[in-house]
């Protein structure tokens, strides 16, 4: 693959086969299907001495949002937010409660502006400070900071500064058929017929790059031909958002 332009703080990596026999046994990082590479730099930033705040960028369909929800369900002492209905006082509260080691983001750039700054002093000093109504608290943590961002333009500059960021690239066709089946199979118990449908479905149908539509899809369709119906309908009427 042709090497990206070196940018600051970027680490512009998807290299599919890179110690792949390492990686195939380690399940850390389950149902995410290449990226080797990033894998292993997320496990050495999660098991450094002090804090080490990744951002996963990119298009979707690019296993951002994989990457951190499987790190919420496999690091103790985690707390996972949805960057849309995340508020700077709804993260002072949790953090100031429960003090998480690991502090996972899934789309950071839908905070909002004023949320974000609450982010800063955090990730660079570790240091948490409240005044409110003449009361104040502080605390020191040491807190890794883990997120995803579809736009990078909507993170304000100061932020992304303390962040290494990582740009991924979205799935070939191969690659999202066996993250598709893998996860409809395993983890939402869909005949292995039925899964491989709705990953050519989605792809070449109805043209989206997203396994939320898989998974969608999967949970209503009894067979076969319960996933052309379903295509058929949504090519017809529906909406299917890719992001």
């Amino acid at each position: 693959m042709e090497q990206k332009r070196a940018r600051p703080n970027l680490v512009a990596t998807i290299d599919y086969e890179y110690e792949k026999e390492e990686t195939d046994t380690d399940d850390f990082f389950d149902y995410i299907i290449g990226y080797h590479d990033v894998k292993k730099f997320l496990r050495m930033s999660i098991n450094a001495e002090e804090p080490v705040h990744i951002l996963l960028i990119g298009p979707p369909a690019s296993a951002k949002t994989m990457f951190i929800k499987s790190m919420m369900m496999k690091l103790d002492n985690s707390y996972f937010t949805d960057g849309g209905n995340t508020t700077k006082a709804g993260m002072l509260d949790y953090v100031f409660e429960n003090k998480p080691k690991y502090l996972l983001i899934d789309e950071i750039d839908k905070m909002s502006t004023k949320d974000q700054t609450f982010l800063l002093n955090l990730m660079e000093t570790g240091i948490v400070s409240e005044t409110k109504h003449a009361k104040t608290r502080t605390e020191v943590l040491k807190t890794w900071v883990i997120a995803s961002s579809n736009n990078i333009n909507n993170i304000i500059s100061p932020l992304k500064s303390r962040f290494f960021i990582i740009e991924l690239e979205p799935y070939n066709y191969e690659q999202f058929c066996q993250i598709t089946m893998r996860l409809l199979i395993e983890q939402h118990k869909v005949k292995e017929e039925i899964a491989k449908a709705t990953a050519h479905m989605v792809w070449n149908k109805l043209e989206s790059k997203n396994v939320r539509d898989c998974v969608r899809i999967g949970r209503i369709a009894k067979s076969v031909e319960d996933v052309h119906f379903i295509s058929d309908t949504l090519r017809r009427y529906g909406y299917l958002c890719g992001s």
